[in-house]
């Protein structure tokens, strides 16, 4: 019987995790517009005390998706949760597949996450089956509760250079002035700086200077300190010849005449045939383009 009330628990408990997500993203989102408007009207003291809000909201998303992990974690593995009759069991036996970590995760944080109801449900099931004071001792002194979990669900004012990135990149997203963003477009590690009349120039950079390398797909990979990632070139192949291809002019003028007496035609064919007449004119380029 308490496999089936868990299951159902755990079930609701990531429906409701996924709404609340969805929700506090769209909230987040109307609070970045809502930041960019008081940049645009020089409010940034009061853009920044929004942003330190702003902050904590996606903090607060970041734990319900991992909240919502550990429910998945623990619906996969309901028949072995059943088997548990007590904590010492529970700390032995499993440490290291994440059920107690999942367990003690989702009871800590009920007091922080008052959207999401069922949560009391599963701390009532978990208290019913193993101990009061095993939930006690989780909520009151943390035990085993995982570092990420607590930082997370603890209220704390956020870094002002955290703040600074966050305002920063709102100006850019969304195109407002920001005192601070003329600092950052101007230091040496941008790729871009102002102009002498106030605009924004590119800066010619080296490949020495460049994080990321494109190579031709047959070179070797040089990663290295100062160019930590490398991309290749994706191959050449029907689908993305480029302008560079130069097609012989004895075969391009053959292709038009052939196109204009094709226009001549084309009503009196019928769509089929006109695909047919099509694929078959592809497959002799490409052909005549090999002989090549």
């Amino acid at each position: 019987m308490i496999q089936i009330k868990l299951k159902t628990c755990l079930k609701m408990c990531i429906q409701r995790l996924r709404y609340a997500q969805e929700k506090q993203q769209a909230i987040a989102k109307q609070s970045r517009r809502q930041v960019a408007q008081l940049l645009l009207t020089n409010k940034e003291q009061k853009a920044h005390y929004r942003v330190e809000t702003l902050i904590h909201d996606d903090i607060h998303i970041e734990l319900l998706e991992i909240l919502e992990l550990y429910c998945e974690l623990l619906l996969a593995r309901v028949q072995v949760i059943n088997d548990i009759s007590n904590e010492e069991q529970l700390v032995k036996e499993h440490m290291e597949d994440g059920i107690n970590e999942a367990i003690r995760s989702l009871i800590y944080s009920i007091l922080f996450v008052d959207e999401v109801k069922e949560l009391c449900q599963l701390k009532d099931l978990m208290t019913w089956k193993l101990d009061a004071e095993f939930v006690a001792g989780i909520i009151t002194d943390h035990i085993d509760v995982p570092d990420k979990i607590v930082q997370k669900c603890s209220p704390s004012v956020p870094k002002e250079e955290l703040v600074d990135l966050y305002l920063t990149e709102i100006a850019r997203t969304y195109d407002v002035p920001y005192s601070k963003l003329n600092d950052s477009l101007s230091s040496p590690s941008s790729s871009i700086s102002l102009g002498s009349g106030g605009g924004l120039e590119d800066v010619k950079e080296t490949d020495e200077e460049k994080p990321i390398l494109t190579l031709d797909n047959d070179e070797n990979d040089t990663a290295d300190a100062k160019h930590p990632i490398t991309i290749k070139k994706p191959r050449q192949n029907s689908e993305n010849i480029n302008n560079e291809l130069k097609i012989p002019k004895d075969i391009k003028k053959e292709v038009m005449d052939k196109k204009q007496s094709e226009k001549k035609t084309t009503k009196r064919k019928t769509k089929k045939e006109q695909e047919n007449d099509e694929l078959e004119e592809l497959k002799k380029r490409f052909d005549a383009l090999r002989r090549k």
